[in-house]
Order: C-alpha cells, then sequence, then structure tokens
C-alpha cells in the first residue's frame, strides 16, 4: 500500500487558534472563569490537529482510498473516468483548495455524480500510480502541463 499526504492550506491551521479564539470569547467577554473556556476548546483543537494530520490517501491493488479522521472509504480505480483540476471550495475529502477531481464511471460508487475532491501533496506521483492500474483514465491537460505528465 502506498500512502499519500494530504496538501494543507494556511487557513486549515488558523482553526486551531480561531477555536481558541470562539471558546474563550465568553469567558473573557462576562470575565467569568477562563479554565472553563480552555477545558471546552482543548477537545476541539485536538480533534481539528488529529484531522489535519490523519488526512491521507492510499492506493493498494485495485483500489485507492480516502482516509478522514478514523475510518477509510475505498474506489475502484477501474472505474475512474476522469482527473481534473478544481480549486472548489465545497465539503470534501481535502485540506487545500488546489484538488483533482476524480470523476467515476458509475454513479453508484459515490451516489452522485459530483465527483470526489482530494488534494494529494504528491499529485504527480498519485496520478501515475492510478494511471498504471487503469491507463484509460482521462487526465486534464492543464493536470499533464503542471505535473508533466506524459499519457
Amino acid at each position: 500500500m502506498i500512502i499519500y499526504k494530504s496538501k494543507v492550506d494556511w487557513w486549515v491551521y488558523s482553526l486551531i487558534p480561531f477555536t481558541i479564539l470562539c471558546f474563550m470569547t465568553g469567558p473573557i467577554l462576562t470575565d467569568s472563569d477562563y479554565w472553563f473556556g480552555i477545558a471546552l476548546s482543548v477537545p476541539f483543537c485536538v480533534l481539528i490537529y488529529y484531522a489535519i494530520f490523519s488526512t491521507k490517501y492510499a492506493v493498494r491493488g485495485k483500489y485507492f482510498g480516502v482516509k478522514i479522521m478514523f475510518s477509510w472509504q475505498w474506489f475502484p480505480i477501474e472505474k475512474i473516468e476522469s482527473i481534473t483540476r478544481t480549486n472548489s471550495i465545497l465539503a470534501s475529502a481535502a485540506l487545500s483548495t488546489h484538488r483533482i477531481a476524480i470523476k467515476f464511471s458509475d454513479r453508484k460508487i459515490l451516489k452522485s455524480s459530483a465527483p470526489l475532491e482530494i488534494s494529494p501533496k504528491d499529485e504527480k506521483e498519485f496520478i501515475a500510480d492510478l494511471l498504471k492500474i487503469n491507463p484509460n483514465i482521462k487526465v486534464s491537460s492543464t493536470i499533464k502541463e503542471k505535473n508533466r505528465i506524459h499519457i
């Protein structure tokens, strides 16, 4: 199994101080016990920290997986139709706005026609590994140019 880390944008790291600020605003404004705000913010900060460093992608056999928090979800590489670049800010399995959108030929895989958006740090290697298993994947020209992928 080959594991790829997720790209992480600066704004994801800013969620930790933002969380602390949100939980400390009440105690600061009401001049009440600060320990209550700290006690509430610590578990949320730990959860955010864990989410940042546990989000990853993997290629294993004829499947690629996406791990978010505690569980893996596996998708068949043979059902990938195309890979394109996207800068979407919609909720997805990506910690960066510099993403690739993976569209499947079978709607039943995601139970939707929307593509799966991910942001592997080593995008070139990730796509190359997918292409080794399924050379019929259509890779957009913007990805080919950026990563110098030859098909």
